[in-house]
C-alpha cells in the first residue's frame, strides 16, 4: 500500500556535499519552476485521498526555501495525514526547530557523514559542523523526537567513525541510520567503490559490544531493519538498497521540486503534476495518480538506474 510521500520543496542547498553534487555545480531552478505552497497542498490532498498518510519534506535542503514552517502549518490541515517529518544536513535547523515544531512537524532526519570538523569541511564544503550538533539537541529539546541520523560511510573516508555515531544512541534519544550508498549518476561512480556494505558495519559493531537486539521501529516503518544495544536510549538502523533489495516492500512516491511525481526513485517521472495543476484538470490528475499506484503495485525490483542528482527530487 502506497501510504508515504517524499516531497522535495527545492533543488538548492547551502552544502556542496560530494556524493550529492556534482564537480561542475548544477543550474538550479528558477522560482518560478518550483511548485508553489498552495500546490504541494493541492497534490498532498489528492494523495491523501488515495492512502498517502505520511509526507516528508526534503530537497536540496529544505530549509533554505523562505517560510518553510508555513507549509508545515498548511499541511497539518490535512486531517488523513498521521506524520509530517523532514530531512536536513541540519545547519539551520537550530533556529528554525522550535517554530516548526509549533507549526505541526512531528520529526527530524539529519544528514550527517562525520562527526570530525575538519573532515566535515571536506565532505561538504563549509564549516558547519557545530551547528549540526547543536541542532540535533535543539531538536530533542523541542520533541522534535526520535531524531534520526542519516549516515553514509566509505571506505578511506570515514569508516572509523562508525562507533562514535553507534554511541550517540546510549544516551540520547536519536536513531543512527546507516545507510549504504549507490550513485545516481555516472561522476559518482567513484564513490561506489568506496561504499561499505551495511553486514560489514553490522558485525564491526557487535564485535566492539557483544551483541545487538532486534528493535521494531515503529517510527518510520520503511526499509530500516534496526536494532539497539543494551540499555541505549536510541537504536540503530541498517537502510541497504544494495546488499537487501526492498523493492517488494517499497510503500513511497516522491514529488520533485519542479512537480513530477516518481513511483520509484529509479524510475523516470511518471506524472507532471505541475502542469496538470496549473491546467486546472484535477479529475485527469486523480485519474493518472491512480494507475501510477496501480503500475507501482506492479513493480517489484529494479528496473535500472537512470542518471539523475539526488538534490533534484529528494532522496
Amino acid at each position: 500500500m502506497i501510504d508515504y510521500l517524499r516531497v522535495s520543496v527545492t533543488d538548492r542547498c547551502n552544502l556542496r556535499c560530494i556524493h550529492c553534487h556534482p564537480l561542475g555545480g548544477k543550474k538550479f531552478l528558477a522560482p518560478e519552476e518550483i511548485l508553489r505552497y498552495e500546490e504541494i497542498v493541492d497534490a498532498v490532498s489528492i494523495l491523501s485521498l488515495k492512502g498517502v498518510r505520511r509526507v516528508r519534506l526534503t530537497g536540496g535542503e529544505p530549509l533554505v526555501r523562505i517560510g518553510i514552517e508555513n507549509l508545515v502549518r498548511m499541511l497539518k490541515r490535512i486531517n488523513s495525514l498521521s506524520e509530517i517529518t523532514l530531512t536536513t544536513n541540519g545547519v539551520a535547523l537550530g533556529e528554525k526547530a522550535k517554530i516548526l515544531k509549533e507549526a505541526g512537524l512531528n520529526r527530524v532526519n539529519i544528514s550527517l557523514n562525520t562527526l570530525k570538523r575538519e573532515r566535515y569541511i571536506e565532505l561538504t564544503g563549509r564549516d558547519a559542523l557545530q551547528s549540526v550538533l547543536n541542532s540535533i539537541f535543539e531538536a530533542l529539546s523541542v520533541g522534535l523526537k526520535p531524531v534520526k541520523i542519516n549516515t553514509v560511510l566509505f571506505k578511506g573516508i570515514n569508516e572509523d567513525e562508525i562507533i562514535d555515531f553507534v554511541k550517540l544512541t546510549i544516551d540520547h534519544d536519536v536513531s543512527t541510520r546507516f545507510i549504504e550508498y549507490f550513485p545516481t549518476a555516472m561522476e559518482f561512480s567513484a564513490l561506489e567503490k568506496k561504499r561499505i556494505l551495511n553486514n560489514v558495519i553490522k558485525d564491526l559493531i557487535e564485535k566492539r559490544f557483544d551483541r545487538l537486539l532486534p528493535a521494531d521501529d515503529t517510527v518510520s516503518a520503511g526499509p530500516a531493519v534496526s536494532y539497539r544495544l543494551p540499555d541505549a536510549r536510541g537504536q540503530i538502523d541498517f537502510i541497504s538498497p544494495i546488499s537487501e533489495n526492498f523493492c517488494d516492500r517499497c510503500n513511497r512516491l516522491r514529488l520533485s521540486a519542479e512537480g513530477k511525481l516518481y513511483p520509484c526513485l529509479f524510475s523516470p517521472p511518471d506524472i507532471d503534476i505541475k502542469s496538470a495543476l496549473r491546467n486546472g484538470s484535477r479529475e485527469e490528475l486523480e485519474r493518472l495518480i491512480d494507475e501510477l499506484i496501480l503500475k507501482k503495485a506492479e513493480h517489484n525490483e529494479p528496473k535500472g538506474r537512470g542518471e539523475f542528482i539526488m538534490s533534484d527530487i529528494g532522496g
